[in-house]
């Protein structure tokens, strides 16, 4: 009898912290995006993975709807950024910006590649082995839009997709 409560008593530890490790795992990602992240998107209020009518009422218009890769996307032209969702969710997985009154990592877009490489390296970011414009951090991906290659004309922040 005491062995079979002992051996309960184990059962129940093990099924916690297996339960314990599969939240963690779980979690980690959107912890990375909610506390490191998005404080580091300033582009008019939008954050990773917020939902599609938020977007709307911070970008101040509906923008122009169109189908992509991963979901689909809403161009707000007017506002020079492009905001792309998870169609499964409706959920922001990428911010692109144009805007120069905006900022993520601290990199404005019109910013000298030289110092856009400076912020993104100070941020911890690994360059990617094929695009000198794209870089790997936890499960977010960051990129640079380089037309002349001297300035950083956009930035692009996304989660990795799925």
């Amino acid at each position: 009898m005491k062995n079979r409560k002992i051996l309960l008593f184990v059962w129940a530890a093990l099924i916690l912290i297996m339960v314990a490790g599969l939240a963690g795992c779980g979690s980690s990602a959107s912890s990375f995006i909610d506390k490191e992240a998005n404080p580091n998107i300033n582009v008019l209020g939008i954050k990773l993975n917020m939902a599609e009518s938020k977007v709307h009422e911070s970008a101040g218009s509906q923008g122009e709807k169109a189908m992509c890769i991963y979901g689909y996307e809403y161009e707000y032209a007017d506002k020079l950024i492009n905001i792309g969702f998870k169609s499964d969710k409706g959920i922001v997985r990428r911010i692109t910006t144009k805007n120069p009154d905006t900022t993520i990592y601290g990199i404005k877009p019109g910013t000298e590649l030289a110092e856009a490489y400076a912020k993104i390296d100070a941020n911890g970011f690994t360059k990617d082995d094929i695009s000198k414009y794209r870089f790997y951090k936890d499960n977010i991906i960051l990129s640079i839009i380089s037309m002349k290659g001297t300035n950083a004309d956009g930035v692009t922040i996304e989660i990795k997709p799925d």
